[in-house]
């Protein structure tokens, strides 16, 4: 499964047949916000959406940012689980909501 990354867009994906699974971010600086992904229910509890984190976190090791998982699933499922980016992630929710 090849993972794709649009900084442009700020998003991650990967296509699955006609369907497609997300990783969407918002960035400011150094920072990234990880605040939305998407399965499509045929393709959940196949790795996918770890698949996915795993890119976007070694993106941002790779970039030096650090990350905000605004998304319940990345803060409470994910990140316990892959205890090796917990260093990377600081608390926090939807952190560039005021800036918008």
């Amino acid at each position: 499964m090849k993972i794709e990354h649009d900084p442009g867009q700020k998003l991650f994906w990967t296509d699955l047949g006609v369907y497609r699974a997300v990783l969407l971010y918002a960035r400011q600086g150094k920072a990234l916000d990880f605040y939305h992904i998407y399965v499509p229910d045929p393709y959940r509890n196949r790795g996918i959406t770890a698949k996915l984190l795993i890119a976007a976190f070694e993106y941002a090791s790779k970039e030096g940012c650090r990350v905000v998982p605004s998304c319940p699933f990345i803060a409470k499922d994910f990140l316990p689980r892959f205890a090796a980016y917990q260093s990377l992630a600081d608390p926090g929710s939807f952190p560039f909501a005021a800036s918008l």
